[in-house]
Order: structure tokens, then C-alpha cells, then sequence
């Protein structure tokens, strides 16, 4: 019994060193002093029903921030909108080594006009985003303001993700990953037809893009910053070269 007890206090013991020594770590974008230079981008890709919700009432769509935006077609007739945000962060858990937040900057911007039965007028911005790759959740920011003087300024849950699939372990190279079918949460939901001060069509016009707002693709470059032993010895070798051509050269 004694052998026993031994045993469960060392298993113990050694679980809660393991526990102690798994940490999440953050890798910023263009910051090599974590050892690693990341770089990437995600770009939302609007669904038809979301875009056939914008077409209703003319919406114009754009990006904000440091978003860019590839969009076809004129507002009332869009037929595609995509808009890219760049990476600034990531955290990965260091045991697992699987990546679970990945943070944006910028995202996409929407006006509306007064078109009676549609929307009363107003802008929003939706973007700066949190993605949960463990809870499937984005969490971000929504802010705008209806022509009425109706402001909103949100922080908080977005989006549910229908599935992720591709790289989602941290490692040198490029990962490509995606979130696809996002659902509009019930409370951003709110923020936006506030902000657009969206009338009977365009609220239903909305709720039928709610389900499906569309996908996320993103590509993210990880690279290896040499250690400094490394240059060292790069210097070295230079070094060697450079007076074993010297003595050959005499």
C-alpha cells in the first residue's frame, strides 16, 4: 500500500511538471525575436446570401483598416466580395504544438442609403478579428452608426465556425487553413441592423445570410530566425576562407 501510494504522489508529480512546463506562446507578425518570422493574411469570402442581402438595399462594400478588398460588380449587382486582413498574431500551445488564436487587423466595411422597406441608412464595420480554432468561435469588433445618430460600438462574439479544416499545427513553412460556413451570432446580429438601421426587407434579408456569412481562407508563412551561434559560425567559416585565400594568393 505504501509502494502504492508512492506511485500516485510521483504520477501525480510528474503530471502536474508536464502540465507546468506546456505554455502558450505568441508569435507577432515581422517579429523575429520569438525565434520565428510570421507573416499571413485571411481573407473572408462573402456568401451568395450575403451578397444577395447587400444587392437588396444597394449596400456598398468595402474594406477599413489595413484590409484590402477584391470585390466584382457595382452595388445592387456584386458578385463577389472577398476582403483580406492581415495576421498580426498567432498563439500556439507549445505541448500540442497546434495553433488556437490567430488575430487579424482591419476587415470589411458596409454603407447603406435610405431605400424605404430596406434600410433606413448608416455604416458599420465589422473586422479586427479573434479566432478560436479550439471553441470555433471569432470574436471582434462591429462599429458604426445609422443616419438616425443609432451608434454602436461592439467587442465580442461574431461568429460560430461551421468546420476548420487544413494546417492547424505551428510549423516552419506556409499553412493554408479554412473556416467555413460562419453563422452570425444573435448579438452581432443586432449590432448590425442597428448600425444600418435595417428595415422589414432588410432585416429578413440579413437573418437569411445569418446562417452562412461566408468563408475564411488563410495562408500564413512561418520562418526560423538563425540562432546567433549560427552566424557565429557562418562569420567563422567566411573568416577561414578569406586567409586561406590570402596564403594561397602569397
Amino acid at each position: 500500500m505504501q509502494f502504492a501510494i508512492k506511485s500516485l504522489v510521483a504520477a501525480a508529480a510528474f503530471v502536474a511538471a508536464g502540465a507546468a512546463s506546456a505554455a502558450l506562446v505568441t508569435i507577432n507578425a515581422n517579429d523575429p525575436s520569438s525565434g520565428y518570422i510570421m507573416e499571413g493574411s485571411g481573407a473572408l469570402t462573402f456568401s451568395e446570401n450575403l451578397r444577395n442581402a447587400l444587392n437588396v438595399g444597394s449596400v456598398t462594400a468595402d474594406a477599413f483598416g489595413a484590409a484590402t478588398s477584391a470585390i466584382t460588380g457595382a452595388p445592387g449587382a456584386y458578385t463577389n466580395i472577398e476582403i483580406g486582413a492581415p495576421v498580426t498574431s498567432l498563439v500556439y500551445d507549445d505541448a500540442t504544438n497546434e495553433v488556437v488564436k490567430v488575430f487579424t487587423s482591419g476587415g470589411a466595411r458596409q454603407v447603406a442609403s435610405n431605400v424605404p422597406g430596406v434600410s433606413g441608412g448608416g455604416w458599420v464595420e465589422v473586422g479586427n478579428l479573434e479566432v478560436d480554432l479550439v471553441t470555433k468561435e471569432i470574436f471582434g469588433t462591429i462599429v458604426g452608426q445609422s443616419t438616425a445618430g443609432a451608434a454602436v460600438n461592439y467587442s465580442g462574439k461574431i461568429f460560430s465556425i461551421g468546420a476548420v479544416t487544413g494546417d492547424t499545427a505551428f510549423q516552419v513553412g506556409t499553412a493554408n487553413t479554412a473556416l467555413t460556413t460562419l453563422a452570425l451570432d444573435g448579438v452581432a446580429f443586432t449590432q448590425i441592423q442597428t448600425a444600418l438601421a435595417l428595415q422589414f426587407l432588410g432585416t429578413v434579408s440579413l437573418q437569411a445570410a445569418s446562417a452562412d456569412f461566408g468563408n475564411i481562407a488563410s495562408t500564413i508563412t512561418v520562418t526560423a530566425v538563425p540562432e546567433p551561434s549560427t552566424y557565429a559560425l557562418v562569420g567563422a567559416g567566411l573568416l577561414a576562407v578569406a586567409v586561406a585565400r590570402r596564403r594561397a594568393a602569397k
